[in-house]
């Protein structure tokens, strides 16, 4: 889990986002509801521009450190300004997933926070890297 919350793309992010003040850090967990231990790590943040901007910003800061972009292969996908995306990287024993996706204010409240102002305008996001804990591969449509 540690070094799932120490990948670099998590410290990417586009120029004007903010860490809103509830997600200082960089949240880790292990979940083994399944039966198969997942490993995770995830950030949020409050962005006051576009979620096509940050589409375009993770597009690129992903790919350059090595992510792979998996496309959706449904018949209708959703357009990514609504899911958000999805990529992969390493192989066997080393495999992980990356998901950046939207956050409304309702999101949070769910997960038990006050959205704060930073999340009146604007797009709020997360990232999360999961793998499972021997690193075997996993798609984001599996």
């Amino acid at each position: 889990m540690r070094a799932l919350a120490a990948l670099p793309l998590f410290e990417s992010k586009p120029a004007a986002a903010t860490i809103p003040k509830d997600f200082r850090e960089v949240a880790s967990g292990c979940e083994d509801d399944s039966g198969d231990a997942w490993l995770s790590a995830e950030r949020t943040y409050a962005f006051p521009g576009t979620r096509a901007e940050v589409i375009q910003y993770y597009r690129t800061a992903a790919e350059r450190d090595g992510w792979k972009l998996e496309e959706d292969p449904g018949p209708s996908p959703v357009p990514e300004e609504k899911a958000g995306l999805c990529f992969t990287r390493g192989g066997e024993g080393e495999a992980m997933m990356l998901m950046i996706y939207f956050m409304t204010p309702r999101d949070l409240a769910i997960e038990g926070y006050a959205a704060g102002p930073e999340f009146a305008s604007g797009s709020g996001f997360r990232l999360a890297v999961g793998s499972e804990a021997d690193g075997a591969p996993t798609g984001c449509w599996d």
